[in-house]
């Protein structure tokens, strides 16, 4: 799935002077809640796939995004710096316009001290430009600390969770409010045959277990059904698995026998 050898597979230290010690990310810093500051960790997938509207984590607009990637290509103009980017799960362009105050007393400074293969840490938004995505940077940071690159996929996961559970919690309160003003014999009830984003309630079980998976390879056929055999045949669950994966709703990764669902954070 992620073919980035530069990160998976002991591919840290390409870039040897980058990463001076070794020591646990500074985790306390910024602890305000990220619902209402509208700023979240991403990878470069969720920009890629992001709207015209900008990004949304589970209904929330993410106006400021965080994101750590490898610089693959570097161009200098007179006015901006432009930055190939790539993570493990894609690559993009991040530009960081220059200011001319601080190019005119003295150009050295002005420019991030960056190069080709080092690790960086880009703060800014996701916008489209000329139909493509590109991160319109206000601050790049050199990564210092090779453990910053895990933290930041675990807070990407973290806050992905965190979301979709207000989601849904917020979705029950609302639910809740709705029904407890329906008339006690009110024929509302819920069909466990309905659909959820073209999925049945039989095709949903396999596509949570799916879903939940949060391992780079994704999850095995075999440990699938091992989690359902006691609720529906080895046929009815091949012929979902098919089904689901020819529509799109998952896909395989290491190989034919593996899958991860195609909303899932990475």
């Amino acid at each position: 799935m992620w073919n980035d050898q530069s990160v998976a597979g002991g591919g840290f230290f390409n870039s040897p002077n980058q990463f001076g010690n070794v020591t646990t990310p500074n985790q306390g810093q910024n602890k305000t809640g990220r619902r209402a500051s509208r700023t979240a960790p991403i990878v470069i997938k969720q920009a890629l796939h992001s709207g015209d509207e900008g990004i949304k984590i589970w209904g929330t607009e993410i106006q400021i995004v965080s994101l750590v990637a490898r610089v693959k290509n570097i161009r200098v103009q007179s006015t901006k710096i432009t930055y190939t980017i790539q993570d493990i799960t894609g690559r993009m362009r991040a530009v960081l316009w220059l200011e001319q105050d601080a190019m005119d007393e003295d150009a050295d400074t002005s420019m991030p001290k960056i190069e080709v293969n080092d690790y960086i840490q880009v703060y800014g938004n996701v916008k489209t430009n000329k139909g493509k995505k590109v991160v319109m940077a206000f601050k790049i940071m050199p990564v210092a600390d090779v453990n910053a690159i895990t933290f930041h996929y675990l807070q990407c996961i973290n806050n992905k969770l965190k979301m979709e559970a207000d989601s849904k919690k917020t979705k029950t309160n609302e639910d809740s409010t709705f029904t407890s003003g329906l008339p006690a014999n009110s024929m509302v009830g819920i069909n466990d045959n309905a659909s959820v984003n073209g999925l049945n309630a039989r095709q949903m079980m396999v596509y949570n277990l799916i879903r939940a998976s949060t391992l780079e390879q994704g999850i095995s056929k075999q440990d699938i059904y091992a989690s359902l055999k006691d609720r529906m045949s080895n046929v009815e669950f091949g012929n979902i698995l098919e089904w689901m994966w020819g529509e799109g709703h998952i896909y395989s990764t290491i190989d034919e026998e593996h899958f991860r669902a195609t909303d899932a954070c990475f």
